[in-house]
């Protein structure tokens, strides 16, 4: 049976309202309340969400707020967010950060990339500024909803993964990777709005996987490069790594150079292999290995790891473990950036399958945590009691 757990159930009585467009006037209204309800307990706060968005840096004060410590140096309170109707741009990252993100059915959620107000009499050399600064702060913001999201998506993953064999069967394609199952079960419950997501993930993906596979064919040849040269001489092999694979990939379009959107291309390829480089090392990347590798060890893999010392254990979990979620980081990584492209309104359904949201209110067939949190075996029946004998007649 399931017993309602607080730290996952919204309460009005301990809540802010995000309403309307996000701004200064919003943090100023709701700084007091957030000061009142972290003040006396360090119990749950729910934050419902109807907001068109607006300004990220407002936003992300709330969060803090919401997110800070007090002079007993007690931890931030658990955060429930709620989505009732709209939750798009700096709202839906708002309520992404929630420890447990929940929406109403018929609520949307929208994601898109960093935007800057129309600007007139710009030289070439702002433009290009400007857009290396957007840039910078579209991979920052597609870092941190992998923050947010992580354990939403693995859970989704886990969740999934003892159907591959049977997906595998139904769709009569024996020899779909575990990640490529993943991708299209995914595919097949989220709306077409959302569909063109998951494409640009995946292509996003792909091209890690191409620029890897051919940059590291590379770099393990170049023994200053593999023995930790400079930062320099790293990324300057990196780079004729890159423009070999241009050259190779193109080598049939006699059409193609890099004065002519090839340099553009370059650029992107530097910016990928930087970005697959510094996640597959990150301490979040580990911590997935860690927190889930015992869910896809096999018993011998086990019981070889149980025979070391505790000191080489977990180094070398991470070695076996590192090669089977690497895809699925990546793809993960990948799908961040690509709801920081273009505009992407999603369904609280999508959002759910997506990793973005836990909950969807009124749909209890969805695999949710809650259930593994709340669950409590039944209580043992009650022995019953053997019926009176009937008195002697007299």
């Amino acid at each position: 049976m399931l017993v309602p757990d607080p730290n996952f159930r919204p309460n009005p009585d301990r809540a802010i309202y995000v309403q309307g467009t996000i701004d200064q006037g919003t943090v100023d209204r709701l700084t007091p309340e957030i000061m009142r309800l972290t003040a006396g307990d360090r119990g749950p706060i729910s934050v419902y969400i109807d907001s068109p968005g607006g300004n990220v840096a407002s936003a992300e004060v709330i969060l803090k707020l919401l997110q800070a410590t007090n002079q007993e140096n007690d931890p931030p309170c658990w955060l429930i967010s709620v989505v009732t109707s709209r939750a798009a741009s700096a709202a839906a990252d708002l309520l992404s950060s929630g420890n447990y993100a929940i929406a109403y059915p018929d609520s949307t959620l929208l994601y898109h990339g960093v935007r800057t107000p129309s600007l007139s009499g710009i030289t070439v050399e702002f433009a290009a500024m400007l857009a290396e600064s957007m840039k910078i702060s579209n991979d920052r913001y597609a870092m941190a909803l992998t923050r947010k999201s992580e354990w939403r998506f693995m859970f989704r993953f886990m969740g999934l993964r003892g159907k591959f064999a049977d997906y595998r069967t139904a769709t009569g394609k024996p020899k779909l990777s575990e990640l490529d199952c993943f991708v299209e079960m995914i595919r097949d419950n989220i709306s077409s709005k959302a569909k063109p997501v998951i494409e640009q993930a995946y292509k996003r993906y792909q091209r890690y996987n191409d620029l890897i596979t051919h940059f590291l064919k590379v770099a393990t040849r170049d023994k200053r490069f593999m023995a930790g040269g400079s930062r320099a001489y790293s990324e300057g092999v990196m780079l004729r790594g890159i423009i070999n694979f241009e050259i190779a990939s193109n080598k049939k379009n006699k059409d193609w150079t890099f004065q002519d959107g090839g340099l553009v291309r370059l650029t992107d390829d530097f910016y990928l292999l930087q970005e697959y480089f510094s996640s597959v090392a990150s301490d979040q990347f580990k911590q997935i290995c860690g927190r889930w590798g015992q869910f896809v060890l096999t018993d011998e893999q086990k019981a070889e790891l149980d025979a070391i010392s505790a000191a080489e254990k977990e180094g070398k979990t991470l070695e076996k473990v590192r090669p089977y979620f690497q895809p699925l980081w990546s793809f993960f990584v990948a799908l961040c950036h690509a709801l920081q492209e273009g505009e992407n309104e999603l369904t609280s359904v999508d959002a759910f399958w997506l990793g973005l949201i836990d909950e969807v209110i009124g749909m209890p067939s969805l695999p949710m945590t809650r259930y593994i949190a709340e669950y409590q075996p039944d209580p043992e029946p009650a022995p019953r009691l053997a019926p009176e004998p009937d008195a002697p007649e007299q």
